[in-house]
């Protein structure tokens, strides 16, 4: 786009020289190969999430590895994904439930702009949105590079002409909206060590947070130096959305704890089941001759374990066929 004038000329100057800085300036005629194991994200799976047709985009995610298809993108929206459509659209159970399954919190689409820039000067995206991105860890994105925290807390940096009022609230402080630890307390609370909270507001004046407690929504006055973050993450998420019948169901806990040994458990049976024992067939197919064997049968067997084993080896090589004298019973 050669027009310096048109609005998009700046966006597009952006796209070539992201590009250029990628493959050359001597691009041209050279093969751009991409993955045959690349999912692609349909539009109709985009549009049903902004329907809030959840049994739609559930049903699709189900089809494959759902670790694979949550950071499927969509190249016809600018590689924008699944997360980006629901968190512009605010439905924070099919948000958790992506991001419990693996979901890339800070992917990035087509402009190297993660998630959260994007959310960031949407009007239509609440506090509620940008607390539940943030508490995973999300980042700013801008250009394919994640800013400093200099430039975040100066208004996001090169974003600040059009943060909305709630985003400029939230980027204010370093951890507000976040996931945190507390690492220390005051003497007459030292129960809090080590549990978890999320920032509610930052006080400038005194250099302190209002924080919930997770778990018994207690709210609490900490200083700065009593938090460290946590950004949830599937292992240690606090809570757990899950799919049942094409539904998503929201599971609370009791503490961290608890919350930690159920993803554990369903480690464990995805484990459980995954896993195959090499040997298995072959003990079975031995067991299965001993007892042919044992009733005077075996000749009626099929192939040998030693045969099978071999023919897994030969790869392909044909084998001269088994000539067996049936005996004649007594």
């Amino acid at each position: 786009m050669q027009d310096p004038s048109s609005p998009d000329h700046e966006r597009w100057a952006r796209k070539v020289k992201r590009f250029k800085a990628k493959y050359g300036e001597d691009w041209d005629g050279t093969m751009i190969e991409y993955s045959d194991d690349l999912i692609s994200l349909p539009m109709y799976v985009v549009k049903a999430v902004g329907e809030g047709n959840f049994r739609t985009v559930l049903q699709w995610l189900g089809k494959g590895n759902i670790k694979e298809r949550v950071n499927a993108k969509l190249e016809d929206l600018g590689n924008t994904g699944l997360l980006w459509a629901a968190a512009t659209t605010n439905h924070h159970d099919l948000m958790s439930y992506l991001l419990l399954n693996d979901a890339d919190v800070n992917i990035l689409d087509s402009e190297g702009v993660s998630v959260l820039t994007q959310l960031l000067n949407d009007e239509a995206v609440t506090s509620k949105t940008l607390r539940l991105i943030l508490s995973w860890g999300a980042e700013i994105f801008f250009e394919g590079k994640q800013l400093t925290k200099e430039e975040k807390l100066d208004s996001c940096g090169p974003l600040n002409r059009s943060i909305t009022a709630a985003a400029a609230k939230l980027m204010a402080s370093d951890l507000c909206g976040r996931r945190c630890e507390i690492v220390s307390a005051p003497s007459t609370r030292v129960d809090l060590v080590g549990k978890t909270c999320v920032v509610e507001e930052y006080l400038e004046g005194s250099d302190q947070y209002n924080v919930k407690m997770e778990f018994t929504s207690e709210v609490l006055l900490l200083g700065v130096d009593y938090l460290k973050r946590r950004d949830r993450t599937p292992q240690d998420p606090g809570y757990y959305v899950e799919c049942k019948n094409n539904r998503l169901i929201c599971r609370d806990f009791k503490s961290n704890e608890e919350c930690q040994a159920f993803t554990a458990s369903l480690d464990a049976d995805e484990d459980e089941v995954g896993e195959v024992d090499p040997d298995a067939e072959d003990r079975a197919e031995q067991a299965a001759a001993d007892l042919l064997a044992e009733l005077g049968l075996e000749d009626l067997e099929g192939p040998s374990v030693e045969e099978s084993n071999k023919k897994k080896q030969s790869s392909g090589k044909k084998k001269k066929k088994r000539v067996v004298k049936k005996k004649g019973r007594k």
